[in-house]
């Protein structure tokens, strides 16, 4: 806009434009640019453009598949880190508004060659990463999931932890432990390990969950007490050996002192404290 007299025409073009399209792609539009726009079009009295549009917001599929891996999924770090371009004498975004206000000021549109350039530069990398993002979810295929440089442990997890959320459980077990076998750092891999042991239980292979929380319970780390009690309620409930889940138990109490922790004990003392009958004959 070179006046704020012309934001309604700027409105009905952008309508227009968008009249030839039928998905929406942004990056973090859905939570910030397209409810300013539709705020925009109704204080002009405008009906928004954009509830025919399907809308594939990016950020929440990077989130999912690098959060795990980077420091942050801002879309400078992801063409660093992922699509390994650096911009070169890049106006920062938040001084954009600025130079648009003195463009208003001195109507001097050369002002407004590095937001333009800036701009480019994002749907640019937006178009990088719709070739990536949605391949990675469409399939759990490690040989597809490779092929659009989805290959790292820590990667490999977040497609795990998406498809329990959506409650794939079989196919996120398998897709956890890829990950496990490609590398994790530590803290990612005691809390992937714990996760996969839970899948296990519920798919009906508590032997398997076992060996996991005998790993986890045989080092230091924040899930340590947690793999103790899992052992304590394992053997109690489904071997019905109170002996080992006490033992199991008291292990996990000099870690946590636990009021839940603290009644299963009493409970499993006052089991073993009772007479055991003996079978007639």
């Amino acid at each position: 806009m070179r006046e704020y007299a012309e934001e309604r025409s700027v409105l009905r073009a952008l309508a227009q434009h968008l009249a030839e399209f039928a998905v929406l792609i942004t990056y973090n539009g859905r939570s910030y640019d397209q409810p300013l726009l539709e705020t925009r079009y109704r204080m002009n009295r405008h009906a928004p453009p954009f509830g025919r549009l399907s809308h594939l917001d990016l950020l929440h599929g990077a989130r999912r598949l690098w959060k795990l891996r980077l420091e942050n999924c801002r879309l400078v770090q992801l063409e660093q880190e992922i699509l390994g371009m650096y911009r070169e004498g890049d106006l920062p975004g938040e001084l954009i508004p600025y130079v648009y206000f003195e463009y208003l000021r001195s109507q001097e549109a050369g002002r407004l060659v590095p937001v333009f350039h800036h701009n480019a530069m994002d749907i640019l990398t937006l178009a990088c990463l719709t070739a990536i993002v949605p391949a990675a979810f469409r399939s759990t295929d490690p040989e597809m999931l490779s092929r659009v440089g989805v290959h790292r442990g820590a990667e490999l997890a977040g497609v795990g932890r998406w498809l329990l959320a959506v409650g794939e459980r079989e196919k996120a077990r398998k897709m956890l432990k890829r990950a496990v076998d490609a590398g994790l750092p530590d803290g990612l891999l005691f809390r992937t390990l714990w996760d996969i042991a839970g899948l296990e239980k519920k798919l009906g292979r508590p032997f398997a969950a076992v060996r996991i929380w005998i790993e986890l319970a045989e080092c230091r780390n924040e899930y340590h007490a947690a793999a103790l009690e899992a052992l304590a309620k394992h053997y109690e409930h489904e071997e019905r050996n109170y002996a080992l889940a006490l033992n199991f138990t008291e292990q996990a109490l000099r870690f946590a002192d636990d009021v839940r922790l603290a009644h299963r004990k009493k409970r499993l003392e006052s089991r073993l404290a009772r007479p055991r009958r003996r079978k007639s004959l």
